[in-house]
C-alpha cells in the first residue's frame, strides 16, 4: 500500500538550514521516509516560495547555497499545486467557528494533504490542526 506523506513547510526549512535547532530531527525524519519504497513525500507549491524567502532573508546561506537547497527540495518532494478551490476551502476552515483552524497557511497545507489522501502529516508545529490525518511530530 502506498503511503502519501505530506510535509509541513517548517520541516523543509529546518532540513535546509543546518543552523536551525530542529535541523537534525527534521532531516533524519524525512530521510527515513525517503528510504522506504512505499512512500511518496509531498509539499505544496507555496512551500517552495516560503522556503526560498526564509533561506534568502533569514539564514546565513549565500545565493548559490539557497538555490542548491531549492533544487534539492524540488528533487526529493512531489509538489501539490494550490488551486482556487483549495484557497476557498482553507479560508472556509479558518472562518468556520466550529473548527479549530485559525492559521491560514496551516489550513492550506491541511487541504493539500487531504487532496493527495495523505496518511500522515509531518510537522514540528504543536498548533498544527489535523481533524482526520495522523500527525507525526519531529519534536516531543
Amino acid at each position: 500500500m502506498q503511503n502519501n506523506i505530506f510535509v509541513d513547510t517548517n520541516i523543509v526549512i529546518d532540513m535546509c538550514d543546518n543552523s536551525r535547532a530542529l535541523h537534525e530531527n527534521s532531516f533524519s525524519c524525512i530521510t527515513n521516509y525517503l528510504e522506504k519504497d512505499n512512500c511518496e513525500i509531498f509539499i505544496n507549491s507555496d512551500t517552495l516560495a516560503n522556503v526560498f524567502y526564509v533561506l534568502s532573508n533569514r539564514s546565513t546561506l549565500n545565493e548559490t547555497e539557497v538555490l542548491d537547497k531549492m533544487m534539492f527540495v524540488n528533487d526529493i518532494f512531489t509538489l501539490v499545486s494550490i488551486v482556487s478551490d483549495d484557497v476557498v476551502m482553507a479560508l472556509e476552515l479558518c472562518a468556520d467557528g466550529s473548527t479549530p483552524h485559525k492559521d491560514y497557511e496551516d489550513a492550506v497545507q491541511y487541504v493539500c494533504a487531504k487532496k493527495i489522501e495523505a496518511n500522515l502529516i509531518v510537522t514540528n508545529d504543536k498548533r498544527f490542526v489535523s481533524l482526520d490525518i495522523e500527525l507525526k511530530m519531529t519534536v516531543g
